[in-house]
């Protein structure tokens, strides 16, 4: 049981250690001696725990990314149901709601939201926010090419004018994660700018 105790409290001073040199350096930038120096163990015990650096990265940040993707997924999911039932009105709410809500849960989990954003370059996960938008970009494809087989498409959007205004809203939504000081300014901000989008799609697409 002891060693069980001191295995999972190295453990988890690398992973402290590498938060820290990683949000500090960047991932390429960061030493695996320092992150190894600061953590108060010896290389040979990092490698007991994990393969390299990169895998000492995609600890930290794993979790989050999948929990995103699991929330985007639902959004997907949601979105498609409620415009194949003709609640075009559930798109909109969830829109102004759901970018609120994962404003929130991304503030609530800042530091390894910024290390995905900021610091991942050399990582699987360095164009992070353009696997999003891609994500988001063909959700919204799909909800269009099928409100256009019922003859219910506003205005046309091309595959890049997606591509265009999903990126510029998950820009928007991560200045208001990382320069949010606390979240009765993260809820302002959020609600700021999932209102200023939403006026955006009306205007485009009528919802």
């Amino acid at each position: 049981m002891s060693d069980l105790r001191g295995y999972e409290l190295t453990h988890k001073k690398i992973l402290d250690s590498g938060k820290l040199n990683f949000l500090s350096y960047g991932f390429e930038r960061a030493n695996l001696r320092k992150i190894c120096k600061d953590a108060g163990v010896t290389t040979g015990a990092f490698y007991r725990h994990f393969e390299d650096k990169n895998e000492l990265f995609n600890a930290l940040v794993d979790p989050l990314v999948s929990m995103i993707v699991s929330n985007f997924q639902n959004y997907e999911t949601f979105s498609i149901q409620s415009i194949e039932t003709n609640q075009k009105e559930n798109v909109a709410k969830v829109h102004v709601d759901g970018t609120i809500e994962t404003a929130l849960f991304l503030f609530r989990n800042k530091e390894i939201y910024n290390l995905l954003i900021n610091c991942s370059y050399g990582t699987k996960y360095a164009d992070f926010l353009e696997q999003l938008t891609n994500m988001e970009s063909n959700t919204r494809i799909r909800i269009q090419k099928f409100s256009s087989e019922k003859g219910e498409v506003f205005n046309e959007i091309s595959d890049k004018g997606f591509h265009i205004i999903n990126h510029a809203h998950f820009l928007a939504l991560t200045e208001v994660v990382l320069h949010s000081d606390n979240e009765q300014e993260l809820i302002e901000n959020a609600r700021l700018v999932s209102g200023f989008f939403l006026a955006g799609w009306k205007s485009i697409r009528g919802y």
